[in-house]
């Protein structure tokens, strides 16, 4: 079956990925809000928040937040440790992050991947990445990399002593500091290595993370459909949202009806009928509304989808945006009787709940 394919503009397109615009969190950061930018940017996936981190998945973390995100496998042709070897699946990155002197093995040719990475191996693990060497903190090394960590701002919301191992929540709010401090030479580090913008709060503008190469939406045919077979990279270390929310690959494929994704933040995004705040819902059109005042500009279709808690009719969609109106017009490319997916924004409840087109997918 051949499916048609309508894009309503960028700005939208990253309003629906993004589950949220970058006014949502003007006046302050949350942890959520925080852990979501990490995850799209590429540089963690989701996980328990208390869970301490190994310097094998630090060295990880570190090449995802840094020029080399795009470029590293993950095993290695040569073993750099002696207690890591090239088919670890760390094996690469530990290799970048060591031969980069952003970590440090010990004694005796080891790297002790399994160990807890710390408060100071962290330290000074970003401040490599933003362009310091030992030679920027002569004297009391240790003592200065820290006052320098601490004036950059790169310890904001994280609470441990110098010597204590972090946790996936801290790790989430030290990437997120990395990406809003500056470099030594002066530029934004998350600007110069990830082209991000910042809000006029200093904080990550959300849709910025995605960009012009988001791509999609692909139908999901069925729930059996997989995903490596539906995008160009590999699924493994893919971070996955549904409706809005982080979720397992599983999810996707048993639920979702649309996906789109971002190639360098390797990050799928799925639609299905079972969303709250956000989702998508496949129908014919039954109805197009217009303006009373304005018989050429539709505001509101209705779909046989029954999606929606309605106790008559179908669903109904409002049209704000004028890229969709004019896809719904005498002018446009769908018409009463088309099958298509609409992708939806929720907003209130119960009685006063209202439904916005933000995307919408033929199907032919």
């Amino acid at each position: 079956m051949l499916r048609g394919r309508y894009m309503v503009g960028l700005a939208c397109v990253c309003a629906v990925s993004t589950v949220m615009t970058s006014t949502a969190y003007a006046a302050t950061t949350t942890y959520d809000m925080r852990k979501k930018a990490v995850n799209l940017i590429g540089i963690m996936n989701e996980g328990d928040r208390n869970a301490t981190v190994t310097r094998a998945e630090f060295a990880r973390m570190l090449v995802n937040a840094s020029e080399y995100h795009n470029v590293t496998g993950t095993t290695s042709n040569v073993s750099v440790f002696a207690d890591v070897s090239g088919t670890n699946e760390y094996a690469a990155a530990i290799r970048t992050a060591a031969n980069n002197e952003w970590m440090v093995g010990y004694l005796g040719g080891n790297f002790k991947p399994d160990q807890g990475v710390t408060m100071r191996e962290a330290a000074r693990a970003v401040l490599s990445l933003l362009g310091y060497t030992n030679d920027d903190f002569a004297g009391n090394i240790n003592e200065n990399r820290m006052k320098k960590f601490s004036e950059l701002a790169l310890d904001t919301n994280i609470y441990c002593e110098v010597n204590e191992v972090l946790t996936r929540e801290d790790c989430i709010h030290l990437f997120y500091n990395l990406m809003k401090a500056k470099s030594k030479n002066g530029g934004q580090y998350g600007s110069s290595v990830f082209e991000l913008k910042f809000s006029s709060d200093g904080e990550i503008n959300m849709s910025s993370i995605l960009d012009n190469s988001l791509k999609g939406p692909k139908i999901m045919d069925d729930y059996l459909t997989s995903l490596d077979s539906m995008v160009p990279f590999s699924t493994k270390n893919a971070t996955f949202f549904l409706d809005g929310e982080s979720c397992e690959e599983m999810d996707i494929c048993s639920y979702a009806n649309l996906i789109y994704y971002h190639e360098s933040t390797k990050t799928i995004f799925g639609y299905s009928e079972y969303g709250e705040k956000k989702g998508s819902s496949h129908g014919r059109i039954e109805a197009i509304y217009y303006d009373s005042s304005d018989p050429f500009t539709p505001i509101s279709v209705e779909l046989d989808s029954y999606d929606q808690d309605n106790e008559e009719g179908g669903d109904m969609f409002s049209l704000s945006a004028s890229e969709i109106q004019f896809l719904f017009s005498m002018y446009g490319e769908f018409k009463v009787g088309d099958d298509v997916y609409i992708v939806w924004e929720k907003n209130g409840n119960g009685e006063n709940a209202s439904y916005t087109a933000i995307d919408v997918i033929g199907d032919y």
